[in-house]
């Protein structure tokens, strides 16, 4: 009996101590946030058991981010209640947008060029080491209508010069960035007379605000600036009118062709607005003589009736 009740103590102290150890330890239950979609379990078990807490963590990563996570086992009292946890966690994703800007090119209008000074150019041309052609002069292009107004000087320093020549015809042409000016001669044996026959101007220029204006103009029925053969053709200014408000003006002239001496200018022939002009003289000579003879009558007359009033003795 003594036996019996030595192994009943020992289980009553073995039950107390079991019963002591559980209040200690209550069973846990442990249960996610619901943002993460948790999936928690609570069991309990009727044996004493240990067991551990396992706790998996999913990282997505973007941007090629990998985050590493240590597993924590954690060892639980016996007879404790376990729970798994799976977290997922997506880290938030950035999105970048670039915008390509496209530059824009800005077309300015053109401006019309400052006006440059007149300056009289020498241009000769020659053929075989003959001279053809040789006109001096300040070159303009006049336009005054309702698509442009304004002027375009030919600058000497910026032309070439270039032509042709045989036995009766000649021709000279300036040739500048903006465009070119060609006069055409003719001698005429007959007459025994040269002059321009042929005139072209070819120019793209800026004239105003808005744009280049478009000049091409070409007569091939002219006679100008006549000249007698061998002798040169002299103007301070003469326009050559073209059409549809366009001059080509010519100041402080002079130029021939064919029959050269020397290579210089033959004697001048003057336009008729540089010729003298002896009407007028001869008109106040003509009033003067009139004027002289009326006095010279008025005289003889009252000099008469003087010599009438007294009688002879």
């Amino acid at each position: 009996m003594a036996g019996v009740s030595f192994v009943s103590l020992l289980v009553a102290a073995f039950i107390l101590s079991s019963e002591l150890t559980l209040a200690q330890n209550p069973p846990a239950s442990v249960v996610p946030p619901a943002m993460f979609g948790s999936t928690a379990a609570s069991t309990k078990t009727p044996a004493p058991t240990t067991t551990a807490t396992t706790v998996h963590i999913t990282t997505t990563a973007i941007h090629n981010t990998t985050a590493h996570t240590n597993a924590t086992t954690t060892a639980v009292p016996a007879n404790a209640t376990t729970a798994y946890v799976n977290i997922t966690t997506t880290a938030p994703v950035h999105n970048t947008t670039t915008t390509l800007t496209t530059p824009h090119t800005t077309t300015h209008k053109p401006q019309p060029t400052p006006p440059t000074n007149l300056t009289v150019g020498n241009y000769t041309y020659k053929s075989g080491g003959k001279l053809c052609v040789m006109v001096l002069a300040a070159i303009q292009v006049n336009v005054s209508n309702s698509k442009a107004t304004g002027l375009f000087t030919v600058q000497p320093n910026s032309v070439t010069v270039a032509g042709n020549c045989d036995a009766s015809t000649s021709n000279i042409d300036l040739k500048f960035k903006e465009g070119s000016i060609s006069l055409g001669f003719v001698k005429n044996d007959t007459t025994k007379k040269v002059y321009v026959n042929t005139v072209a101007v070819n120019l793209i220029y800026a004239f105003s605000n808005g744009g280049l204006y478009n000049i091409s103009k070409t007569n091939t029925s002219l006679q100008l600036f006549s000249m007698e053969v061998g002798h040169s053709y002299s103007c301070k200014s003469e326009p050559v009118f073209l059409g549809d408000g366009i001059n080509l003006d010519f100041s402080k002239q002079r130029l021939q062709a064919f029959n050269f001496i020397n290579n210089q200018f033959g004697p001048a022939d003057l336009c008729k607005a540089d010729q003298p002009n002896y009407n007028v003289a001869i008109a106040v000579g003509v009033v003067l003589i009139i004027l002289i003879v009326i006095v010279v009558i008025a005289y003889l007359v009252s000099r008469r009736k003087r010599t009438d009033g007294y009688q002879t003795l």
